[in-house]
Parts: structure tokens; sequence; C-alpha cells
């Protein structure tokens, strides 16, 4: 293989490199911004002590972010005559990738009260569908993360806010420039004190 081709290729893996880079970028911002969305009181309700979301918010903000959707029931079974059990999939079509995640869940088969049968199999086999959509939802997409507890706040600096303080290190003696350094780099330096301590960095240089 010549020069000219190995240049050749190394600039098409650099470029695909860079799509990528672009496109894992994408799809990272977006379920941040889904995860950081509020949930509406409205649509949270709470049994036995957990909180939770109706199905309806869930297919509604499906739809409004990941438009391209599919579930599919992979199997229900029963364990003995005390719950159904379903296992299904969630496919999303996200930013033009293609993704999916297998969920499981059960819900518990209601007897009559006289103990002479069930009372609606149909019913508590829709349940058991409807916890394992919303699981899939959930973790898949980022919907309603913080009713179910797996929100993430990102509170890291932007590129302006890391330029700004950047600039006033620049100024400082380097024992204590290495010091802010250390706490930028760390996190110690995020969105919640940012203000604060530009606030005092600028106003230790007067």
């Amino acid at each position: 293989m010549g020069k000219m081709a190995e240049l050749a290729m190394y600039q098409s893996d650099m470029e695909e490199l860079q799509d990528k880079a672009i496109q894992d970028d994408v799809l990272i911002r977006k379920h941040q911004k889904v995860s950081e969305e509020p949930t509406p009181s409205d649509v949270v309700k709470s049994r036995n002590g957990f909180d939770y979301v109706d199905e309806g918010y869930m297919r509604w903000r499906l739809n409004q972010h990941y438009p391209i959707w599919s579930w599919e029931v992979i199997k229900y079974e029963t364990l003995g005559d005390k719950a159904i059990v379903v296992h299904g999939r969630l496919k999303v079509m996200d930013e033009g990738v293609p993704r999916s995640f297998d969920s499981v869940a059960a819900h518990r088969i209601a007897v009559s009260r006289n103990g002479s049968g069930y009372v609606d199999l149909g019913n508590d086999l829709k349940a058991a569908n409807s916890d394992a959509f919303k699981v899939a939802v959930n973790r898949l997409c980022n919907v309603a993360d913080d009713v179910y507890r797996k929100q993430y706040v990102d509170k890291s600096l932007g590129d302006v806010q890391v330029n700004n303080l950047m600039d006033v290190i620049a100024e400082m003696d380097k024992k204590e420039a290495d010091q802010v350094y250390k706490a930028l780099k760390s996190g110690k330096i995020n969105q919640d004190n940012y203000d604060k301590v530009m606030s005092k960095l600028i106003g230790s240089k007067k």
C-alpha cells in the first residue's frame, strides 16, 4: 500500500471517529435534557410507599423525544397462582441509532375473596405489561428519572465558565493557581458555587 493510500485511509478513519464523537455528544446531551425534565405532579401516583408515573405520560414523552419506537412482549408466564411475569422489549430510534432494552416485571394475581377463582387474569397481565413497559422507557430513554430516583443533574461548568476561570488562574501566583486548578479538575468548583468562587478570586486581586 502506497503512502497516499495510507494517508487517505488514516483521514477516513479520523473522519469516522469525529462523526461518531459528534453523534455520541448529541445522544448524551439529549438524554441529559430528557432526564432533567421535571415530571408534572399530577401524573405522579403513590402505591405502597413508592412513587410511579401513569403509562399514558410515559407514552406521551416517548412520542415527543423518540417518535419511532416499538414495544414487544417477548413472553409471559405465571408463577404458580401468585403472579404473572412479563418480559418485554422496547426498541427506539435514537437520533438515527437503533437501541433496545429488555425489562421484566411481575404483578400479583388477584384472587376472589371467597377463594373460588381469579378476579381478572387479563387485567393482571395488562398491569405486568404496563410495569415492564414503564421500566424500559425509564431505563432506556431517561423519562421520569426524577420520579424513579435515576436522575443525575450535571453540575459541571460550561466552556465559557471554564475559560473565564482559566483567565483568572493565569494571573495568580503558582501555589494558589495550582489549588484552584485542582479544585476545578476535581469538580469541586461547579454550577452551585461558580459565581461565589469567581467573585472571591476577582475580589482577592484588587
